[in-house]
């Protein structure tokens, strides 16, 4: 009983302490608060950000570590709302002009509240409105910085780690062969790792035929990165645009990563509608026009094993928080999702550029 009573007499001093640090940010802008509510976003027990109720109209306060990274974002938020990127929310300025307050190692900004429900990339003109978006801030962010664009961590065209991949993928099959009472899990890898290795390597060609320093090196090919498309971030307003409330984590490089990875998004969410892809790369495309190379690195990025590889690599590598059952169970709902995702860029992009359907 006295643990728990320390506990809570902790967490009401660590919300007393969040208290004051929030009204002491709220100092440094010219608005007059009416009342200050904390933003609790699951599986979180503690608010990362607080909704600001003010006679001014409604704003969302954050607190973050004081981090390059953190200033850099917030330089790189400012430059696209100056650029004219409107679905963007505005950052306000604090009272002595910088869009961020230093409180002793944290960093406080406000940003106008944007209105809307969440996105749903099941709901084709939301995924459609998510492609101009994306295909909006990779023509902005063109612009930015040379310096900024150092700043940020850099995205490769295809990761390295993708031939790790594949060699791991050998490894697991390896280890599955030679257990002495193999496993279910076991046995499935054994029983589908030709077709996945076979998948991998063909990829592996695909992008060993591209000229990825180009593509990577090309001012046309290159932008800001959002690289999540699944969390809260995006709002649809009343009259459907599709807005950013936030930008937290982004990184520079290739634009097709982007693209390649909300259309996979909207594969896995629509049941590989792929009449749907097609209408959010067309809207894509009507914004930003795509480059010599970038379909075929999309397609490649689109058809590797990753998923299947990290479930393997959960199982023989990770720590396992998986029945023996639920595993293989795992394993066997990827497997089926991956012939589908390969069926599903087939469709949208190989026939195009002319690759043979070998599933």
């Amino acid at each position: 009983m006295r643990l728990l009573a320390d506990e809570v007499e902790r967490q009401k001093q660590a919300e007393a302490l969040a208290e004051d640090l929030i009204s002491h940010a709220l100092s440094f802008y010219s608005v007059n608060v009416a009342a200050v509510q904390p933003v609790v976003q699951a599986p979180a027990e503690t608010a990362d950000s607080w909704l600001v109720f003010t006679h001014e109209g409604v704003f969302r306060l954050y607190l973050q570590d004081a981090t390059e990274n953190t200033s850099t974002v917030l330089q790189v938020w400012q430059h696209l709302v100056n650029q004219g990127f409107s679905r963007l929310a505005p950052l306000l300025p604090a009272s002595h002009g910088d869009v961020c307050v230093s409180l002793g190692g944290r960093l406080a900004y406000l940003a106008k509240e944007v209105d809307g429900r969440p996105c749903e990339l099941a709901v084709q003109a939301d995924a459609v409105e998510v492609g101009r978006c994306l295909g909006e801030l990779h023509i902005l962010s063109r612009d930015l910085l040379f310096s900024l664009q150092n700043a940020l961590e850099h995205s490769r065209a295809a990761e390295p780690s993708l031939a790790v991949q594949r060699e791991d993928l050998e490894l697991f099959r390896t280890m599955a062969e030679h257990r002495l009472y193999p496993t279910g899990f076991d046995r499935l890898l054994i029983k589908i790792f030709g077709e996945a290795i076979r998948f991998a390597d063909q990829c592996l060609e695909f992008l060993a035929q591209l000229s990825l320093d180009g593509i990577e090196n090309s001012p046309c090919c290159s932008g800001l990165l959002l690289e999540d498309y699944r969390g809260r971030n995006f709002k649809v307003d009343v009259h459907g645009t599709v807005r950013l409330s936030l930008i937290r984590k982004v990184t520079w490089g290739p634009c097709i990563k982007d693209l390649a990875g909300v259309l996979d998004l909207i594969g896995e969410r629509t049941d590989w509608d792929v009449a749907a892809a097609s209408r959010v790369l067309d809207a894509y495309q009507d914004v930003r026009a795509l480059q010599p190379g970038e379909q075929e690195l999309m397609y490649a990025l689109g058809t590797f094993p990753s998923r299947v590889w990290q479930v393997c690599c959960e199982y023989y590598k990770g720590r396992r928080n998986r029945s023996e059952p639920e595993a293989a169970e795992m394993l066997c709902r990827e497997w089926e999702n991956q012939i589908k995702r390969r069926e599903y860029w087939q469709l949208l992009l190989g026939d195009v550029l002319g690759y043979e359907n070998s599933t």
